[in-house]
């Protein structure tokens, strides 16, 4: 289970237990991972908190203090809650060891843990913090942390400079968004969840997908269905010298098995995607017939993608407001359709239909007026903002894809690899979303599952391809090859 910090402090509130049982608990987890990962007799340096993360720190010292020689440093002082300075007291005067010290001390260890801080970090780190921390990585010496790396936030991406950086970070019963969004910021090698083997009754908002859940939520054709009934959509994308990227779309639909295409698309460009793609329907237009091609379109489409390539598309805003005040299924927008957004995102408070935008992350800056390094520290809460305020489904590109919605769900991406930092990628998960949003009902999920499935589809193809030249022509047979192991 995936959750953020208020839902973990749900699960422990219903857990029955008191503070001190789950100390207990989570202190012998830590010990005992700490056995699997650290040679017996070797000298471990615990840097303690003075909340509860510390506590923990102080019920793992004692526990090992048989097999290892365990130091502890307060490097906040004494313990602010009861439970942390009842088991501080449980260990030898003896193991703790001054402030002043701590240079020799890091020295003299084989390994150093991390109980500074637990999910209730904020902000930015403290002078003296800072300097001990830096300190520590600099240093050769393995690090584990406990639960969330001191300096980082739990339910963002957000961390100061100094953060603790670690080797293992061990998750507490559930993972956090810190620890789903590792490629943002690097903090650790590797997680492990620690179960403290508390029930989980509430459902939490924060989505999960991989292969097992994607075919659970992948509808299969029905004997009796035809080319209209499983999936519907229409592509307005391309323009003058972008002609790939509606090529790029219809690839992507067609990969998922969208049962009819149709591309919106200016004349000038038209032989060139027709003469590839031969089941999608085409309906070429120009600066006089735009509005009676693509209107019909629109009120026939069960979801439509807009925007890939359109820098050069004729009347390309008369087209977006057309697609935006008809349609009532699930809309798309990318690229040129951002681009469009921006000085006009009061237009989105007036859409009657859902609709999911899918900007970079220089894209989003745009469309919020922000410098990018200001978005870049920012995009958990900017993009659930955005969600929130114009009613819309942020899709917020990046090594860790962030999905946002307006109610309050989010979706942290797992899958991918850098074989996707090209151009083109944005075009195929266009069409990927857009033919997944034509045949799932729940539209959050669908967008969550056409995400991972572009990234996932990154992932295998390395199997048989260079991650340098990565060709996104084999996607169809990469999808194909999952469809046939699934029974589709």
């Amino acid at each position: 289970m995936i959750t953020d910090s208020t839902g973990m402090k749900q699960i422990e509130a219903a857990s029955g237990l008191s503070v001190s049982e789950l100390m207990e608990r989570a202190g012998f987890l830590v010990a005992e991972a700490l056995k699997e990962l650290v040679t017996p007799g070797s000298r471990i340096l615990f840097l303690a908190g003075k909340g509860n993360n510390g506590g923990d720190a102080f019920v793992a010292a004692r526990l090992l203090k048989q097999e290892y020689t365990c130091r502890v440093i307060a490097v906040s002082g004494k313990p602010s809650t009861e439970a942390a300075a009842e088991n501080r007291a449980k260990l030898s005067r003896r193991t703790f060891a001054p402030l002043k010290n701590f240079d020799q001390e890091l020295a003299a260890s084989d390994a150093v843990v991390d109980a500074v801080f637990g999910f209730g970090f904020h902000g930015a780190l403290p002078a003296n913090l800072k300097a001990l921390f830096e300190k520590v990585n600099r240093s050769s010496k393995p690090v584990y942390s406990i639960d969330i790396n001191s300096g980082a936030e739990c339910d963002t991406d957000s961390f100061d400079k100094d953060a603790i950086r670690s080797d293992v970070t061990f998750a507490l019963d559930c993972l956090k968004p810190f620890h789903m969004l590792r490629k943002e910021h690097h903090l650790f090698r590797s997680v492990k969840l620690l179960s403290m083997d508390l029930p989980h009754t509430m459902p939490s908002k924060i989505h999960e997908m991989n292969e097992e859940i994607f075919f659970q939520n992948f509808p299969k054709k029905e004997e009796s269905a035809y080319k209209g009934s499983h999936g519907k959509i229409l592509l307005a994308s391309g323009g003058k010298g972008m002609a790939g990227a509606a090529c790029l779309n219809i690839l992507g639909a067609s990969a998922m098995g969208a049962g009819y295409i149709e591309c919106a698309l200016p004349e000038e460009i038209y032989a060139i995607p027709a003469s590839r793609f031969i089941t999608t329907v085409y309906h070429p237009f120009n600066d006089y017939n735009w509005k009676d091609v693509i209107l019909p379109l629109v009120t026939g489409a069960s979801a439509i993608g807009m925007g890939s390539g359109a820098v050069r598309m004729p009347h390309k805003q008369d087209v977006m407001d057309l697609i935006l005040q008809n349609s009532k299924a699930p809309v798309i927008l990318d690229a040129e359709a951002l681009r469009m957004l921006v000085h006009n995102t009061y237009l989105l408070r007036f859409v009657k239909a859902p609709v999911i935008i899918t900007p970079h992350i220089g894209e989003f800056a745009a469309l919020i007026n922000k410098p990018v390094h200001y978005v870049m520290d920012n995009k958990v809460r900017l993009a659930a903002e955005f969600a929130d305020m114009y009613g819309v489904i942020v899709v917020l590109k990046g090594a860790n894809t962030i999905v946002a919605s307006p109610s309050g769900e989010y979706y942290f991406n797992q899958s991918g690899n850098p074989a996707l930092a090209q151009a083109g990628s944005g075009d195929i998960l266009t069409g990927i979303m857009t033919a997944m949003l034509s045949f799932t009902v729940d539209i959050f999920k669908g967008v969550c599952m056409a995400v991972w499935i572009h990234g996932y589809l990154a992932d295998i193809g390395l199997s048989s391809h260079s991650m340098q030249a990565f060709p996104f022509e084999c996607y169809p047979q990469l999808m194909d090859q999952l469809f046939r192991k699934h029974g589709y």
